[in-house]
């Protein structure tokens, strides 16, 4: 999709961008942020965060995709399947693909003549947008609790913490965030717009309109944003005081326990780079959204254009935030590092093998312990050296 626009275009592109504000007036839908006004595409401000979404988002939701789809397969083959944090971390693939599949929509929309939003799509686009992310981050709590009770009861947690509760677990929390968001299926439809001359998708009636543009906003924010934030934040600073007071107790373990302590720890530790970096990128949104309300009121164009170039800003941090797990799971995780060679990079892996098989020796009491290639290792005598 070329990306040469000139300011006619872009006054063509901001016209068009109109059809994202509802039948009702900026005041009674104040989670929209997008304006009418064609003035806006004079203004630097206003260009630069249409530049920022043209650019960023096809990177963005094309690394983030790929990278998704590669940690989906790493994370459900044979070798790690047997974790139920991997079931978590797999569904979380799933949902961040989602969004980004759902981001790409919605940039389209701002191309004249790719409208996204008509008959039949209109409930299901903004279906697919909530449920994403909503699925995403009580995914995300579940499996940060999940990762507490190991720690916090370790004897227990073998019993807990199964593939198979996970699973169940996973597609529990599905069901319930499709019923939390199945009004949008039926209370969005493609309605006449008298202003704009045209059909636009929008809540058919005011007591829908009531409901999506002042009840929904809150219920939107508190699961996406403050309860997520809140919970993961009070998991995240237990796991790590639990962490330290397990520390002191692992130098008089045995080396079988000391090496399943190591996993649970680099799982652990996985775990909580994902989620410190979800505080991180969407914590700034979290709070956006309540000075848009309460403090940041825009009366000129000049300051709308603003507004609009620091929620893009921060609109696209956040979105981030489901395009880089596996670039997370990659830095943290050896086994999860070491799946991926094995899977996507045999020739990597192959060449490490090889290098296994060379024959080692070490001398301890006139016998050499060797590993000769295409052999089991062995015991062989120094002039012998066949395998046994």
């Amino acid at each position: 999709m070329a990306m040469t626009l000139n300011g006619s275009d872009l006054s063509t592109v901001t016209s068009a961008m109109g059809l994202l504000v509802s039948t009702v007036d900026a005041e009674n839908a104040p989670d929209l942020y997008l304006s009418t006004d064609s003035r806006l595409s004079h203004l630097l401000e206003f260009r630069v965060a249409m530049w920022i979404d043209f650019i960023y988002v096809p990177i963005c939701a094309g690394l983030g995709i790929l990278g998704n789809m590669l940690s989906f397969c790493v994370l459900l083959s044979p070798r790690l399947s047997g974790s139920s944090t991997s079931v978590y971390m797999a569904a979380l693939s799933v949902s961040d693909s989602l969004v980004q599949v759902v981001n790409i929509l919605f940039l389209v929309r701002k191309f004249p003549g790719h409208e996204t939003l008509r008959h039949g799509t209109c409930g299901l686009v903004y279906f697919l947008l909530y449920f994403s992310i909503h699925y995403n981050v009580i995914v995300m709590m579940g499996m940060t609790l999940e990762r507490y009770l190991a720690i916090r009861f370790p004897l227990k947690a073998s019993g807990w913490c199964t593939p198979r509760r996970a699973r169940t677990t996973v597609v529990v929390m599905c069901v319930i965030v499709v019923a939390v968001n199945f009004h949008n299926l039926i209370l969005r439809k493609m309605v006449w717009n008298d202003v704009l001359k045209t059909e636009v998708c929008a809540p058919d009636g005011p007591t829908n309109e009531f409901f999506l543009f002042k009840v929904w906003p809150w219920i939107d924010g508190a699961v996406y944003c403050y309860i997520p934030l809140l919970t993961v934040s009070v998991l995240n600073v237990l796991i790590v005081l639990q962490m330290r007071s397990a520390q002191k107790f692992r130098g008089t373990s045995g080396s079988a326990e000391q090496s399943a302590s190591d996993v649970s720890r680099q799982v652990t530790v996985m775990l909580l780079l994902v989620t410190c970096t979800f505080l991180l990128l969407v914590g700034p949104m979290s709070i956006l959204i309540v000075v848009e309300r309460y403090v940041w009121f825009r009366t000129t164009i000049h300051e709308q254009a603003v507004f609009h170039l620091v929620r893009t800003i921060l609109n696209n941090v956040a979105y981030t935030n489901h395009a880089i797990n596996f670039c997370l799971y990659c830095l943290s995780g050896n086994r999860f590092r070491q799946e991926f060679a094995r899977l996507f990079l045999p020739c990597v892996t192959k060449g490490k093998q090889h290098k296994s098989k060379q024959v080692l020796s070490i001398e301890n009491n006139n016998t050499i312990t060797t590993t000769l290639p295409g052999c089991k290792p062995s015991i062989a005598s120094i002039s012998g050296g066949n395998c046994k």
